[in-house]
């Protein structure tokens, strides 16, 4: 990894640069041993480098579990994974030179770490790093390739289970921006002709064709340029995006959704990183780190910078989680596998059941949203055809 620094050399003076190491506290400990005074050291953000695919850290994880048990060596197993990718693809590229650098004598840790193809998420490498220590890197690689394959089985469901109602909601407003702007303008000639008083309904939906007609482009510029200042915004502006993930925890359903997610991820990888034998206040802090809403994640990172200053996991929970933003049962789950000393099964039995409720959740939510989504859309269609019949029945019965 590639870190930017600022600080004093040995002569005092002000100095900036950056450098490469496995972490931030090899970069502070090059640093000293150069003589430099850290004030301040971060990541250096790299635009143009990709995130490692979970396609990938499962193939890695699940392949290289085999051939370690199968007693094939680490580098030898790297490079019969790299065999499955064509030759000029990006995924063996990052294979060979994480083999290379294990070939000149550095750690598969280091090899992840300094390797310039993809960035490794911190919680995989340093996984990696104490499995390695601890001589348990067959099993750490086979439960990290299960753990990424359960995160994507989750989004695959998440993202079929939207494609249906999305389909019926784009179809239903081209249906209705057709009818506003082409069949009622032309029945509207008919209308006008007769001189009649028309009913309130057909006025609403003449007055709406006429600004569909002369906005419905304006309208779909206006909405793709705030989503797009939306997205950008919510990605680029650490405020603006914490306050966004704050809301969406407060939305009916949706926030509670969101939030088993994300415990459950915590609880997968906290577990994980405990097992392999991390150090518990270090667990939680990269647990933290793969927490997507920022306003949890904060709210993890301040529990753990509490838990170094001595307080336990269960005491530092209940002083800063807010009633309602953390399920009660994760609480009492984490205070007794605190007690017995079994919170890495507490929290991968956690994890397990915020998913199964999260799949519950959804169906639910899908079997409640398609007859509404079909109630709304009927509703609005059959509205726009009554406000058109209406004058007609009344110049008939007129006549």
């Amino acid at each position: 990894m590639t870190f930017s620094y600022k600080g004093y050399d040995a002569k005092g003076k002000r100095t900036k640069g950056v450098i490469t190491a496995p972490d931030i506290e090899s970069a502070k400990e090059q640093l000293r041993y150069q003589g430099t005074l850290v004030e301040h050291i971060k990541p250096k953000r790299a635009y143009f480098i990709r995130p490692i695919p979970p396609a990938l850290i499962s193939a890695l994880g699940r392949n290289l579990s085999l051939y370690l048990k199968a007693g094939i060596s680490l580098n030898q197993g790297l490079h019969l994974v790299a065999d499955n990718f064509p030759k000029k693809s990006r995924e063996r590229a990052f294979l060979e030179e994480v083999s290379r650098h294990i070939e000149s004598g550095g750690s598969f840790y280091e090899a992840l770490a300094t390797q310039s193809i993809y960035t490794v998420p911190p919680y995989f490498m340093h996984t990696i790093k104490v499995a390695q220590k601890s001589g348990n890197l067959e099993m750490v690689l086979r439960e990290l390739s299960e753990y990424v394959q359960e995160q994507e089985r989750i989004k695959r469901d998440v993202v079929k289970a939207f494609i249906y109602p999305s389909f019926i909601l784009l179809i239903a407003i081209a249906m209705i921006n057709f009818m506003l702007t082409t069949i009622i303008p032309k029945i509207v000639d008919m209308f006008e002709s007769t001189k009649s008083e028309l009913p309130t309904a057909t006025k609403i939906t003449l007055a709406l064709s006429h600004f569909f007609q002369a906005y419905s482009g304006l309208m779909l510029i206006v909405a793709i340029g705030l989503i797009t200042a939306l997205v950008l915004s919510w990605k680029r502006y650490q405020k603006f995006g914490y306050m966004m993930d704050r809301l969406l925890l407060k939305i009916p359903l949706f926030g509670d959704m969101i939030t088993f997610m994300e415990l459950g991820r915590f609880g997968r990888v906290m577990a994980l990183l405990l097992q392999s034998g991390v150090p518990f206040a270090q667990a939680l802090n990269y647990a933290a780190q793969t927490i997507s809403n920022r306003y949890l994640q904060k709210l993890f990172g301040k529990i753990a910078s509490q838990i170094v200053e001595g307080k336990s996991f269960t005491q530092a929970v209940r002083e800063n989680v807010k009633k309602r933003e953390i399920p009660n049962d994760f609480i009492n789950a984490v205070a007794l596998g605190e007690k017995s000393s079994h919170l890495a099964f507490s929290l991968k039995s956690l994890s397990e059941l915020y998913a199964q409720q999260n799949r519950d959740r959804i169906e639910v939510m899908l079997a409640l949203l398609e007859p509404v989504l079909m109630l709304v859309i009927g509703g609005i269609i059959g509205f726009l055809v009554i406000s058109m019949l209406l004058p007609i029945f009344s110049i008939s019965l007129g006549e």
